[in-house]
């Protein structure tokens, strides 16, 4: 198991405070959180290319301890994909896969290679140097090598972020399956809800250098305790009391309190419910997302599957059962 207890790190101002995570054998866990929340800095304390100001590190028994200790980061269990890749350029991608591999085992060696050409789909490509792929190219290679000694632990700092949407999907689903299958664990960092929402088995949602919340992606994107990690999941609508209160009077809110509504979650109502006009419609491949603006001034958004007039007029609704649910998930 994966522990980290009680870590601070600072730059020349503090950074990461009160860090607490435990991660199990096989388990896949997702840090999120916007640019400069820590996640990356978090990543490279696991792997010993920093060291914790304070609070230890230990993947099972063994500490994980940051450069004043090792000559070299990281350990014979432990991989990482940083978003560098750390490629050797004018080498084939056979040859980068297997850098790590030993030479007195050739027949290992050569089977270990193809099973993660084919893991990453670039089979046609084993002969070719990495200075001449795309950089989506370079990434699935990177991410070949780090499995190549089949680690215990893998950590991964935005391990998608270059590869084409297309093979994002398959790419991911087939990572993650071979990771379950060889009981290895991951933790990644990624911005994007769609890296990890159907696999992670938790997500740690990171703000300012702390951990604001934790928990299945399920249950925190239905119910978040907050608005600040409801933003961290994509499009939102943040519904405030005077608001709420117009379609439900007798809901109990208390002041400063606001409720998170997904584009999905609205309905229309012809007679009551926050009167909108619209905007603007976006097609977004699959329907449209409806640009409304309230009497108030406030932007809402809502999925439809067709577009709708521009300044058409409607009556937005969400149900009271929704709101008295997201106000119990509430923590601040």
């Amino acid at each position: 198991m994966l522990v980290l207890e009680n870590i601070h790190f600072k730059y020349k101002e503090p950074l990461l405070q009160n860090i607490h995570l435990r991660l199990a054998p096989g388990k896949l866990m997702a840090l999120t959180g916007a640019s400069g929340s820590g996640k990356s800095t978090l990543l490279k304390l696991i792997y010993g290319s920093l060291a914790p100001e304070k609070g230890q590190i230990h993947w099972k028994k063994e500490a994980l301890l940051g450069p004043e200790y090792n000559l070299l980061p990281g350990a014979p269990f432990l991989r990482y994909l940083a978003q560098d890749f750390d490629l050797m350029p004018f080498t084939s991608v056979a040859e980068n896969i297997s850098q790590h591999l030993t030479v007195f085992e050739p027949d290992a060696l050569k089977k270990r290679t193809a099973e993660l050409l084919q893991l990453i789909d670039m089979e046609a490509f084993a002969n070719t140097p990495v200075k001449k792929l795309s950089g989506g190219q370079q990434q699935r290679v990177a991410l070949a090598k780090v499995l190549a000694k089949a680690p215990e632990l893998i950590i991964l700092d935005e391990p998608f972020s270059h590869i084409d949407p297309p093979l994002k999907l398959v790419l991911r689903t087939k990572l993650f399956e071979y990771l379950k299958q060889y009981n290895i664990a991951c933790i990644l960092a990624s911005h994007h809800p769609e890296d990890y929402m159907g696999h992670a088995h938790e997500v740690v949602c990171m703000d300012g250098g702390k951990i604001i919340a934790s928990g299945n992606p399920e249950s925190l994107y239905q119910n978040p305790p907050s608005t600040k990690v409801a933003q961290l999941f994509g499009v939102l609508n943040i519904v405030d009391k005077a608001t709420v209160l117009s379609l439900h009077p007798r809901l109990k809110i208390n002041d400063g309190q606001e409720i998170v509504v997904w584009p999905h979650e609205w309905s229309f109502s012809s007679s009551s419910g926050i009167r909108v006009r619209v905007e603007k419609s976006l097609f977004i491949g699959n329907g449209y997302l409806i640009v409304f603006k309230s009497k108030e001034g406030q932007r809402l958004y809502m999925n439809s599957k067709t577009a709708l007039l521009e300044n058409e007029e409607k009556c937005m609704y969400v149900s009271l059962e929704h709101c008295e649910q997201r106000l119990r998930s509430l923590t601040v």
